[in-house]
């Protein structure tokens, strides 16, 4: 490339903030507000989803980000109930941090308490992973490649993909795991060496997305190996995915407990 292409294209990479922000667009993750919840919203909400996001039990209406396409139907529907998360920062260390859960009767969210720090083990100048589709549609797949092109640039935080799980420090695993691909996950994660992490990319990876229930999958990765990180999304945009990488090294603070943010636990949400 000649000098003079190079600078009237400019720089490419996007900052780590800039990578995190929701496209204007975009629809984010959805935010339930407490104060908006009643009755004939929270049934109206529960008959509008198409992939089954929302549950109530016991005086608690509960939001599953893994579970939600991303439609934002509930959003338009109902916009005195469920807001809208702007940022892509939504990788944990825990599952039931994706989960968002009300409490009806004091109209404000369940602290689930701390979450589970990064290993330390992990915490790597350097991170070399395998990616495994163990059933993946191809979305998750795709976005997942997109963390080498020029916008995300991820070899400037330390980040390669390996041919062989034998030279990885972690697994980056796609779609709700098929019984065909069970084993196969399995003896990949057994073939790497210690110390190693696992990143379950998409609702599929995390639940089984829309393929739960099925008689052809498992379930989510969790069922056939431990996983140290959570990235939801149908599919996650690769700043999510970049995100959940650097929680898993330890270089950046999970931002999301219980589902929302820590000042939403503690002002009662939007």
């Amino acid at each position: 490339m000649s000098l003079w292409k190079s600078l009237r294209i400019g720089l490419l990479t996007r900052r780590l903030e800039e990578l995190l922000k929701v496209p204007a667009h975009a629809f984010g993750f959805p935010l339930l507000r407490p104060g908006g919840l009643e009755a004939a919203r929270r049934r109206g909400l529960l008959a509008l989803c198409p992939s089954g996001a929302f549950f109530e039990e016991e005086g608690v209406f509960a939001l599953d980000l893994a579970r939600c396409v991303g439609c934002g139907r509930c959003a338009l529907a109902y916009p005195e109930a469920v807001g809208e998360m702007r940022s892509l920062a939504v990788a944990v260390t825990r599952r039931e941090d994706l989960v968002q859960r009300v409490d009806l009767a004091r109209q404000r969210f369940l602290d689930p308490g701390p979450p589970p720090p990064p290993r330390p083990e992990l915490a790597l100048p350097t991170l070399a992973f395998r990616e495994v589709s163990a059933g993946d549609t191809g979305l998750a797949d795709s976005e997942v490649a997109l963390l080498g092109n020029p916008f995300h640039d991820m070899g400037r935080f330390g980040f390669a993909v390996v041919a062989s799980p034998r030279h990885a420090d972690a697994l980056v695993v796609t779609g709700p795991v098929s019984r065909n691909m069970a084993e196969a996950l399995r003896r990949t994660y057994e073939a790497m060496p210690e110390p190693k992490g696992v990143v379950a990319v998409g609702n599929e990876a995390i639940a089984g997305g829309m393929f739960a229930g099925s008689p052809a999958v498992v379930g989510g990765v969790d069922r056939v190996v431990a996983v140290d990180v959570y990235v939801p999304g149908d599919p996650p945009r690769p700043g999510a995915i970049l995100f959940g990488l650097l929680l898993l090294t330890g270089r950046v603070a999970q931002r999301l407990r219980g589902g929302v943010s820590p000042e939403g636990l503690t002002g009662g949400g939007a």
